[in-house]
């Protein structure tokens, strides 16, 4: 990913952060030449030495992951939002986009152990279950499980680097990035308001 210093995020706590409120994440593998994603929810995990792991699993009937072989890449995206020249209220201004963004580069390690599949699907149900009013639980082991689970691939990613970036209008003056703020502070939109929110923490 392209990053110009005034935007990069280099601290791991807060992109694992970041990742955590944007799980819903890219993967992408190149095999022979021919390039594979897929779109899936991912956990991310540090275990005792401090290396991080990415968990996730997909259908069996995805062809993608017969293909994976090596170093994969993870995309997560965050809050973005159309930035209006007209908001800097100057001449000789022109528009952009302001996003964020992780990506993950790790290596595929697949889960052969049932076992250790079933971890990974109870830690992500109860991972996305814990905002409900009544969370709902099931025996991951029981039969009907058993056999769902014979239809899926549990993988982990053992985690090699991390890239951040955060594209909040850091080029530009603090009254610039006011502005912008108070334009996107006027749509109903979420992605604005929350890249304004990301501004302001920035100002």
């Amino acid at each position: 990913m392209y990053i110009p210093k005034y935007f990069e995020v280099t601290d791991i706590p807060e992109l694992v952060k970041f990742i955590k409120a944007h799980s819903f994440g890219t993967l992408f593998s190149q095999t022979d030449g021919a390039p594979y994603a897929t779109h899936l929810p991912f956990l991310i995990e540090q275990d005792d030495s401090g290396q991080y792991y990415l968990l996730g699993h997909m259908a069996k009937t995805n062809p993608h992951w017969t293909y994976i072989d090596g170093q994969v890449l993870v995309v997560f995206q965050g809050p973005h939002t159309y930035i209006s020249p007209t908001w800097y209220q100057e001449e000789n201004t022109v528009p952009t986009w302001n996003y964020t963004a992780v990506h993950v580069y790790g290596e595929y390690i697949p889960v052969t152990l049932q076992d250790e599949l079933a971890g990974i699907l109870n830690q992500t149900i109860s991972t996305y279950e814990a905002s409900m009013e009544t969370p709902w639980t099931t025996d991951i082991r029981s039969s009907f499980n058993e056999q769902l689970m014979n239809m899926i691939v549990g993988f982990k990613l053992r985690i090699t680097s991390f890239e951040g970036k955060w594209k909040l209008s850091q080029i530009h003056s603090t009254e610039r990035r006011t502005k912008v703020i108070q334009g996107l502070r006027k749509s109903s939109d979420v992605n604005a308001n929350q890249i304004a929110d990301m501004m302001e923490q920035r100002l």
